[in-house]
Formats: C-alpha cells, structure tokens, sequence
C-alpha cells in the first residue's frame, strides 16, 4: 500500500474542510483534504444549495459583521467576478434568510479550488476514506480509496469535516445523533427548473426548489431515500412541472455530534456566552426540520451573538483528532443552527489555525493548544474572534 504523510489531514471538502485546508496550509504546515467528490464545496456546491448564511448580527448596534476571514474572502472573491450577490448587511430586514449570500455553484468551485491550491494544499479528490488506522489515542492513519488502489495518509492531526462524523466514528470516538427518539431532520434533494432564470437573478436562481425525505446513517436507508426521492421528482415532472435536473443526491441536515471536551448546549449558544476557548462566532436560528410536522425554531434576537468554544471542536477520545462543521460536539438544537456554511467556514478557519499551533509546538494532545495562540493569529490574519474576558484583548 502506498503511504503519504502531513502534518494535517483533513477529511471532507465542504464549506468546513475548505476552510480548515487553506487556513492551516497558509501557517506554513504541510496539509491533505481528503474529500468523496470530485468537486469542493459539499452541500454548496454538489449537494445545490447555493446560499450561504449568515455573516452578520443584524441586531448589533455597530459592528454587525461577525464572520470573515477565509468565508468571505472567497464572496469577495466571486462577487469581483460576478458570480455572488451579497445583500446589505446593515439593511433592517425581517428573516435571517434574507442576509443570505448566494453564489454560483460551478464557479464557487473553481475558487474553492485555486485558494486550496495556491496555499499549499495537497487535494485527494473523489478518493473517499474506506478505514482509520489507530493507535491507543491516536489515529494514525486515513486509508483512502484510489483508481490505482488503496493509499495510506499519515498525519500528526486528523481533522473530521465529514458532515456526518463518518471519520471520527470509524476511528472509534463517542458520538451523539438524532433525536430522542432516533429520528432524523429531513434532507433536501435539490431540483435545477428547465427554464433561463431573468437576467438580474443568475445568482439567485440556483437550488431555491426543494424535495424533503428522511435520512439517517445506515447505508441502505439513505439508498432507499434517495431512490423515493428522485421518483417523487419525477412524479412531479409528470404532473407538469418544469425540472431540468436535481442534485446527485439528497442533502442531509443532520448526523452526528463527536463528543468533545465541551458539549455547546442551546442555553448557551442562544445567550451569546463567551467561553474562555472561544474562537468564533456563528449566526443562525434553532431550526429543527421535522417530516410533516412544524419546524421547531428559536431565533436569536439579540446582539450577544452566539460563539464556538475550540473544547467543542475536539474529540475528548483522541489526543490528535478535532471537528469542524456539523459533526462538532453539542445538542441537537445547537447542531441545527450551528450547521449553516458561514458559521462552519468560521469552525473550519479557526480548527485549521489551531492545528497548525498543534503542529508547529510539537504538542502531544489537542488539549494542550495554546487558544491565546490560536486567538491571536485567527486575529491576525482576518478572522474575527469572539471577546476573550480572561486579560487579553484580542
């Protein structure tokens, strides 16, 4: 078997992955994504959904922008070219969703691509991870499948930015998912209308239909799903209306929650509280999808805007495994606000940097990042990093 070894391995190439990728990569440390598909971006861009929420705190009274850095470089990015609409983030509005930042697929993904490249990334495309090799509390290993066979990828840290935890699962972590009762929010399988949208919505026009079906992790389930989701499109092209294509596959809102060091409950992620290990922001309401039921939502309406500790973002199993994105330790009602991609670019930035600490000071245990360390060069280098409380202004 073929064996390449990092400094940072980072499995899944979303809104999370991109993010961790280039962040840590442009600390000067030796860095490989490993994603499924042969595309970046995730449910961005393979899954159809093209919005990406939320950059700001409407209800801040001065500095209502509360996520930069590498997410909003990239719109920059695409807006210079065309290719993304960004709505006034100041205007006084009345949905969160219409703060959105929508953007076009295709050329997301060519972005995606040049920013991971340009920084050093080693790019492991349509090479999804069939195994984990450990060692005690340590991984050690991600074996990937390749068109010339299987491959070994070594690193000193593992990040899972798999969506669903499938990385940090395999490997043997703890985890949570679901509800109660077991039942999972519905995905969305994204359909393309066989019409020219109008000249002034070329952006918007991407994705905004939608299919809902029941997902959750077993494998021949989703199989099902995604067969019963595709007919219930079909069914509809033959009632009459107008679809060209949908996306490859359902979309999922929910998997599993590695436990952390910290689990970030709905308390407080609701109440803006700064933890000691804060390292940045997210925006979004409680927003529980429920098949053919009411959604359960919370909003936030206040300035205190919620943040993300690091402890949450790393698995309290491992001395060498963190989390970014929707798989990150919390409850259930925190993981369906969490999950929006502005708040998981922010995760994966932060995650990135923190790696590269790891990395760069020879530490032996994730638990012993030094977070002022991370702070300061998320500070920086962009980013925008909740208030430390504890003797630092950052």
């Amino acid at each position: 078997m073929t064996e390449r070894s990092y400094d940072v391995v980072i499995v899944g190439a979303g809104s999370a992955g991109f993010a961790c990728a280039v962040a840590a990569a442009r600390q000067n440390v030796k860095v490989a994504l490993i994603e499924k598909e042969m595309t970046p971006g995730g449910i961005l861009t393979v899954g159809g959904n093209n919005a990406i929420d939320q950059f700001n705190n409407p209800f801040k009274k001065n500095k209502k922008i509360i996520i930069k850095g590498i997410a909003y470089e990239l719109v920059e990015r695409l807006q210079k070219d065309g290719f993304a609409f960004v709505p006034d983030m100041y205007a006084q509005r009345v949905k969160h969703d219409q703060y959105s930042v929508k953007v076009n697929p295709t050329a997301t993904a060519v972005v995606m691509d040049e920013m991971l490249l340009s920084s050093g990334v080693a790019l492991y495309y349509g090479q999804p991870v069939v195994s984990v090799e450990t060692d005690g509390r340590n991984v050690s290993a991600a074996i990937i499948s390749t068109k010339s066979g299987l491959k070994k990828i070594c690193g000193k840290i593992f990040v899972d930015c798999s969506g669903d935890g499938d990385f940090a699962f395999w490997a043997g972590a703890k985890c949570s998912c679901g509800g109660e009762d077991k039942t999972f929010q519905p995905g969305t399988l994204r359909v393309y209308p066989a019409v020219q949208p109008r000249d002034d919505d070329k952006v918007l026009n991407y994705g905004d239909n939608e299919n809902h079906v029941v997902l959750n992790l077993d494998s021949d389930d989703l199989t099902t799903s995604n067969v019963f989701a595709r007919r219930e499109v079909y069914n509809q092209m033959l009632k009459g209306r107008k679809i060209m294509t949908t996306a490859p596959a359902v979309a999922p809102r929910e998997g599993r929650r590695i436990k952390g060091i910290t689990e970030l409950n709905a308390n407080d992620y609701l109440s803006g509280k700064i933890f000691h290990d804060s390292v940045c922001y997210s925006f979004w309401f409680v927003d529980i999808h429920r098949k053919d039921q009411p959604a359960v939502i919370k909003y936030v309406e206040s300035e205190n805007t919620p943040t993300i500790p690091l402890s949450a973002m790393t698995a309290i199993d491992f001395d060498n495994l963190m989390m970014a994105g929707r798989n990150i330790s919390t409850d259930r009602a925190t993981n369906s606000a969490i999950r929006v991609k502005a708040s998981c670019m922010a995760m994966g930035e932060a995650v990135g940097v923190a790696c590269a600490v790891f990395v760069k000071s020879c530490a032996e245990k994730t638990s012993e990042i030094d977070v002022n360390k991370v702070k300061s060069i998320l500070n920086s280098t962009g980013a925008i990093v909740p208030d430390y409380c504890g003797g630092v202004d950052f």
